[in-house]
């Protein structure tokens, strides 16, 4: 009985995992009709940013609130890279054949594994990141201050030419004086700002009117001139954020050695969420497998009550039913698209999280196989129904813990759970491709 009882908490345990990662697949789906097989990556990227919050700002610590701020760390890393993802490789092929986004998004999977294995222990590549923050901030803050309608369907890239060209002139001004002087002072700081303010705006200016007679949209040298400086400073936050923090200089006290992630690196262990396991009879719950399991209920509550509570989440289910009359009753379906990959990049996020905790280490390899389990817990339970999601991930993680330990013979152990879990797979796909409880249309957001 202390068998059946220690593999039914395991099984809970990995089960909770699989079902953060699988409602990922199951919100976007149930919006684009879109399988992300790049959602394990998002899930891996989101162990990563946690990692690396732990190590920027908590190195040596193991101090019980230091794991929110991990958490609000990985979300970070997550959702960034899942709106990214969203915004740059589906939204153009969101009328293509749906064999392009799949493919597509195979691709942003292997991408997204060889970017970390490869650059994790560089950080130079943040200084990009920062540029092209640098510039979209610019870009959004100068839009603010114009009256020009630049997301309406007829607008077009030479209309915002004045805002672009007026960011990317103040980050290209503030790039030269750094590759020629990298040191941090009061001078330099300030000519980096107004120069690039002043640099930046004459740029958006003549971009402007190089395109004035193309363009529909008329943009004012205020809103140029905002774009520009606050271009500038973002560059110049930025450039400290880089010096000061990611690369501690040796002079600083304490040289910064980012981990190769070519290898697994230890996740760092955390007071009262990880530790000496509990002992309830014959049976073992590691401090970790509480975390997973609490963090499941209460982001399916959450998950619940925003779905249906709130304007975001009926806009959410109206798209998922019919996204051209959701459209023609003013729900921004852009936006709706964008919340669905950020829900499900949260989740993903937690994920990681409890991923790190329970194994003590994390590599660039974890996102594949989780994600294929998780998008198997999405289909046992139906593509598209969230709560679906849910029961598919904690069932699939049952059958796993039980076939390791009662099915006998060669066919059974540790090294057989993954093939049980694509035979659940291949069967729940022959006889009942709906799912166990079925895609219903009105949950599939």
């Amino acid at each position: 009985m202390d068998q059946f009882l220690q593999q039914l908490v395991n099984g809970l345990t990995l089960g909770s995992l699989y079902a953060l990662i699988a409602v990922g697949y199951t919100v976007v789906y149930g919006i684009v009709q879109l399988i992300n097989f790049a959602h394990g990556e998002v899930f891996m990227i989101g162990a990563f940013g946690a990692l690396t919050t732990y190590l920027l700002f908590f190195d040596g610590h193991t101090s019980v609130w230091i794991l929110p701020v991990m958490i609000v760390g990985a979300m970070i890393a997550s959702v960034g890279t899942a709106v990214l993802m969203e915004r740059i490789a589906y939204r153009p092929l969101r009328n293509a054949p749906r064999l392009a986004p799949l493919i597509t998004a195979i691709g942003i999977s292997v991408f997204l594994q060889e970017f970390i294995r490869l650059f994790y222990e560089r950080p130079s590549w943040v200084v990009l990141v920062f540029v092209g923050l640098a510039i979209g901030l610019g870009y959004a803050v100068g839009s603010r201050r114009t009256d020009a309608h630049l997301n309406h369907p007829v607008s077009r890239w030479y209309d915002r030419a004045p805002l672009l060209g007026g960011a990317g002139g103040a980050v290209l001004f503030w790039a030269i004086l750094r590759l020629v002087d990298r040191d941090l002072n009061a001078g330099l700081i300030a000519a980096a700002i107004v120069g690039g303010a002043v640099v930046g705006t004459g740029i958006g200016l003549l971009a402007g009117r190089m395109l004035k007679d193309r363009a529909q949209a008329t943009i004012g040298v205020q809103a140029v001139a905002v774009a520009a400086t606050a271009a500038a400073l973002a560059g110049e936050i930025g450039w400290v954020i880089f010096k000061k923090l990611i690369t501690r200089p040796e002079h600083s006290g304490k040289p910064f050695e980012w981990p190769s992630a070519k290898q697994r690196i230890p996740f760092p262990q955390i007071d009262v969420v990880t530790g000496k396991a509990f002992q309830v009879g014959g049976v073992t719950i590691q401090r970790s497998a509480i975390f997973t399991v609490s963090a499941l209920l209460v982001c399916a509550v959450l998950l619940w009550f925003f779905i249906n509570r709130t304007r975001l989440g009926r806009g959410m289910q109206a798209v998922s039913q019919d996204p051209d009359t959701a459209r023609l009753m003013g729900i921004n379906v852009d936006r709706i698209i964008v919340v669905a990959f950020a829900l499900g990049a949260v989740l993903a996020a937690i994920a990681g999280v409890s991923q790190g905790l329970q194994n003590n280490n994390i590599d660039f390899r974890m996102g594949f196989l989780a994600g294929l389990k998780a998008f198997t817990a999405a289909v046992l339970g139906g593509i598209g129904n969230v709560y679906g999601a849910v029961v598919g991930g904690l069932v699939l993680g049952l059958v796993e813990a039980m076939a390791t330990q009662y099915i006998p013979g060669q066919f059974g152990g540790s090294t057989w759970k993954d093939v049980w879990a694509f035979v659940i797979l291949i069967l729940v796909l022959v006889f009942r491709p709906q799912g166990l409880l079925g895609a219903r249309v009105v949950d599939r957001a």
